[in-house]
């Protein structure tokens, strides 16, 4: 799922595996981390629900890790999902997955799920009420107890500490060889097609559409993973 203003469409999109770790020092800790809790807490891992699965690196990380798991994969780009599918080809054995070209909010699932991760989506949706409505339905297709993994990009645009942390971002990311012209349309893109919102502001979504527990376990400049447990419903 991603936001449509934001083209994920466009062919060069294919090329997103070799830039997002010059973007954000520390990407694939987000992933590692993520299957390490699972397996250290042995939560349930029966099915898994992926969004904004393009591109593959949850259904890698993942998939090694519980190559036995169902997974349901959506994401709203063909390109994408064509990236993921290239990116887990030589998993063995080969993963059961469930693929969707579409918006999560559109569809309907049969079962619900124990796990569900939902990575640097967040921040392409503008408006609020989209933001929650898609929390909302992350939680509403997890069991009681289930888990959500979550990260985006998190900053208060009107801060005055807002540029400096684009200072220190744009620094990372030259010294991670990116050019100076992808730095500045990563910077124009703020307000234009990535909207992020404060931490305090997420984690208050997330209690509010039903998760009682939210754990931060990643940071890397503006961007935060979260680990967040569904309420249990008291019968």
């Amino acid at each position: 799922m991603k936001n449509p203003q934001h083209d994920w469409h466009k062919p060069n999109v294919s090329n997103y595996q070799n830039t997002i770790r010059q973007k954000i020092s520390g990407y694939d800790l987000i992933y590692d981390m993520m299957t390490d809790i699972l397996q250290s807490q042995s939560y349930p891992t029966d099915n898994m629900l992926i969004v904004g699965a393009g591109g593959g690196q949850e259904l890698f990380s993942l998939g090694q890790a519980f190559p036995f798991s169902h997974f349901t994969a959506i994401d709203t780009s063909k390109i994408m999902l064509q990236a993921a599918r290239k990116h887990i080809e030589k998993l063995e054995p080969p993963l059961h997955i469930d693929w969707y070209e579409e918006d999560l909010l559109a569809l309907v699932f049969d079962h619900s799920f124990e796990v569900a991760s939902c990575h640097l989506v967040l921040h392409f949706i503008e408006e609020h009420e989209q933001k929650k409505a898609l929390l909302q339905k992350l939680a509403d297709s997890l069991q009681e107890s289930g888990i959500l993994f979550i990260s985006s990009i998190h900053a208060d645009m009107s801060a005055v500490s807002f540029q400096l942390q684009l200072k220190y971002w744009r620094s990372s990311m030259l010294q991670n060889d990116l050019s100076e012209e992808h730095w500045l349309r990563f910077e124009q893109s703020f307000g234009s097609s990535t909207y992020p919102i404060t931490l305090e502001l997420l984690t208050d979504l997330l209690h509010e559409v039903g998760f009682s527990t939210v754990i931060p376990y990643f940071k890397s400049h503006m961007v935060d993973a979260l680990l967040a447990i569904k309420e249990e419903v008291n019968k």
